[in-house]
């Protein structure tokens, strides 16, 4: 055997060996170096009777955790969650007192400590109450339109949560209602309003159907209007030669009557002599108003040859 062979023969199984050192020697160089850092705690409440439920906000909570460096700073951010067991709960203030040693860490790292360690929670007795439904409006229908009225549906809900907090509630609003644009009537389908109750929810995950019934603007207005004579060829004289009609209808018909020319109002003097009579007016309103009053009723006509 060569000296050429024999080498090549003691670095192909001396390489492998080394390498396998190496990596070792690393791994425990990495691995093997102990490291504390500071982590977030997360808990969760467990076993808790449904006729109770916690109110108030748990603090921030944070551990301090010690092991192998690679375990700590590994790829894969280490997470931490801790279950408190309130199946002995009552009413009341509640301590809760989290100790290092029961917080489950991965295996060769410990908790040290945790920050804070302890803190209050309220536990209240979990009520129904059933209240009315509220829409809350906002915006107005096209100018011309207005809502004559608004239907939730239900009506009424069943809501859960603290007593505390429900006695306080009398009524549940919804989310907004935009009525802008509208000039019809229109169905709309919102959620509760429950952002300032965060321990209150309906008993039943339901949204509420708003009906909003949309109607044209309904107005009074008073219209000055000439009287016209008809139906002769005498001359004549009407007096008085105005009329003063109050008109109820739609605002976009009255408006356009009072600018323009008003409505035609006549006196028929068909087969009159000259002299001097008295005589009714003919009014004829559009369709969509009524006529409240007029004002004379009565006219004095002179026809003259």
């Amino acid at each position: 055997m060569t000296d050429t062979t024999a080498k090549r023969r003691y670095y192909a199984i001396a390489a492998p060996a080394v390498a396998l050192m190496v990596l070792i020697g690393v791994g425990l160089l990495f691995f093997g170096r102990n490291d504390k850092v500071t982590i977030p705690l997360s808990v969760r409440f467990t076993n808790l009777s449904r006729e109770l439920l916690v109110v108030g906000n748990v603090p921030v909570l944070e551990a301090l955790v010690k092991g192998p460096s690679g375990l700590l700073e590994g790829p894969k951010e280490l997470q931490l969650s801790h279950e408190i067991d309130l199946a002995s709960a009552e009413p009341g203030r509640q301590f809760i007192k989290i100790l290092p040693e029961t917080i489950q860490v991965p295996q060769g790292a410990s908790v040290l400590e945790v920050d804070p360690d302890s803190f209050t929670i309220g536990i209240e007795r979990r009520v129904e109450k059933l209240v009315p439904v509220l829409p809350d409006l906002i915006n107005e229908p096209v100018p011309g339109y207005v809502v004559s009225s608004v239907v939730a549906s239900p009506s009424r809900i069943e809501l859960s949560g603290p007593a505390s907090m429900l006695e306080k509630i009398s009524a549940v609003r919804t989310t907004p209602v935009n009525l802008a644009g509208l000039t019809a009537s229109a169905k709309k389908k919102v959620a509760l309003n429950l952002r300032h109750s965060p321990y209150v929810q309906p008993t039943e995950n339901t949204l509420v159907q708003i009906e909003i019934v949309v109607e044209e603007k309904i107005i009074e207005e008073s219209i000055i209007t000439a009287v016209q004579g008809t139906g002769t060829n005498y001359t004549y004289e009407i007096r008085p030669d105005r009329i003063e009609l109050i008109l109820r209808g739609p605002e976009k018909t009255i408006k356009k009557l009072l600018q323009g020319n008003g409505i035609q109002v006549r006196v028929d003097l068909k087969g009159l002599t000259p002299g001097t009579h008295k005589r009714h007016a003919v009014i004829e309103p559009p369709l969509n108003t009524t006529l409240v009053e007029a004002k004379p009723e009565v006219f004095t006509v002179e026809l003259h040859e």
